[in-house]
């Protein structure tokens, strides 16, 4: 064995984790990389990480409408007819563009802004309006607070009074509008997807405002009613913050392989739960997804090397057949052969611990004397000049490169390995990605 044995091999830092995975799968980059044009490489890396972020932005949106429509269906069995908006309609991913996913997603979201003020607006009125209908025994006759002082926080300027009033009005009817605008204008702040013991404990405030019987009463209560709702608002928006932040999770775990009972699969049907509002993502499971994120991104890294090295080896007149392995390495092995080498072949593992690549000029049929000596020392010389050359070529790829361990061609015999069983030269992965 002889010429380049060991040598590491380093990623360019500078890849993220989205131009990885497209660096690794999409033929548009490394048909750029394989003929060697920096500048197209280069923008269709920025292309699919443009893309990544785009689709990433589909699922939070689908994930949002979803949590939007089941409040707005909890609303409408709650209160009829009295809640009805219109909520937009998910987008199932297919073959859109880049800029149509962009351009969905900014149309979308203020959609959807707009449907959650409308429900929360629905849904205070109609609670308001209940409140003051469903008030009986001993609070039915008692006069309301009088409650132009709970309009405390209206804007500077604004009437304590809706503008909207036709005229004076006297006595309990007055009163208890007012106190049901104010109560309304509280509750319009709470986020539809606030959980139901929170929503309980607001509306059990609200009720007590609705039902004061002093100005005092009235004030007290209101003021509780608003930290109520500060403190559901907060629970939703951390909710949210994990849903997305799952959603995240989600995204960079979805190209692991699973077969239903892996510990990806089981992060995966967490983190939907997730997403779902029907769990918390705790520290826990933020590890174990952490976990098989790292695990995700060495896969891609993995994939990413054996691609690149195999369209650079393809282009250098290689055939590359998989199934075979070194003596030391299992993981990412191949068998390197040439039209012109009738008898000999190249063994190539990529150690993806290690982060090497091992090689080995192997025989495949056995040969005698001087003549099949000459022939072992031009075979290695020839694999020599072609390692500089792939070097150069995995360099522009962002693949750097240190031969760790070399011996000169001819320093040891060759050794005679089992030939591999009719061998079928390999496409270049970009050009099968091509054909699909």
């Amino acid at each position: 064995m002889s010429g380049p044995k060991c040598t590491t091999y380093q990623l360019d830092q500078s890849f993220t984790a989205a131009e990885l995975r497209a660096a690794a799968r999409d033929a548009a980059v490394r048909e750029a990389t394989r003929r060697r044009q920096e500048a197209a490489r280069e923008a269709a890396l920025r292309a699919a990480a443009a893309r990544d972020a785009a689709v990433r932005g589909v699922k939070a949106l689908n994930a949002r409408i979803t949590a939007l429509s089941r409040a707005r269906d909890d609303r409408g069995k709650q209160y009829g007819a009295a809640v009805s908006v219109q909520v937009p309609e998910p987008l199932v991913l297919g073959t859109q563009s880049t800029s149509e996913l962009e351009s969905w997603c900014a149309e979308t979201d203020g959609a959807l802004a707009g449907a959650e003020r409308e429900l929360r607006e629905q849904t205070a009125r109609a609670l308001a309006t209940e409140l003051f209908v469903g008030m009986s025994g001993h609070t039915a006759g008692r006069r309301p607070a009088e409650a132009a002082e709970l309009f405390a926080d209206r804007p500077e300027g604004s009437p304590a009074v809706p503008s909207g009033a036709d005229g004076p009005r006297d006595g309990d009817e007055a009163a208890r509008e007012d106190v049901g605008q104010a109560l309304a204008r509280v509750l319009s702040r709470l986020l539809p997807d606030c959980d139901e013991d929170r929503r309980t404990a607001a509306r059990a405030a609200a009720a007590r405002v609705a039902a004061a019987a002093t100005p005092d009463e009235a004030r007290t209560w209101l003021t509780e009613t608003r930290l109520r709702v500060q403190r559901a608002n907060e629970a939703a928006e951390a909710a949210r913050r994990e849903a997305r932040e799952a959603i995240e999770l989600l995204h960079d775990l979805e190209e692991l392989e699973g077969t239903g009972e892996t510990e990806a699969d089981s992060v995966r049907a967490l983190l939907t739960e997730v997403v779902s509002g029907h769990r918390a993502l705790d520290e826990s499971l933020r590890r174990r997804a952490a976990d098989c994120r790292a695990a995700a991104e060495a896969e891609a890294e993995q994939r990413y090397v054996v691609n690149t090295v195999t369209d650079a080896l393809a282009d250098l007149g290689y055939h590359v057949g998989e199934g075979f392995e070194t003596l030391t390495v299992a993981d990412g092995a191949l068998r390197l052969s040439r039209s012109e080498w009738p008898e000999h072949a190249v063994n190539l593992a990529v150690d993806r611990q290690g982060g090497q690549l091992r090689t080995a000029v192997v025989r495949t049929a056995a040969g005698h004397g001087d003549d099949a000596a000459h022939l072992d020392v031009e075979r290695e010389e020839q694999w020599c000049r072609d390692f500089q050359e792939l070097r150069d070529r995995l360099a522009e790829a962002g693949l750097r490169t240190d031969v760790q361990v070399a011996v000169p061609p001819g320093r040891v015999p060759v050794p005679l390995v089992a030939a591999p069983a009719a061998p079928v030269p390999r496409a270049r992965p970009g050009h099968r990605e091509r054909e699909r």
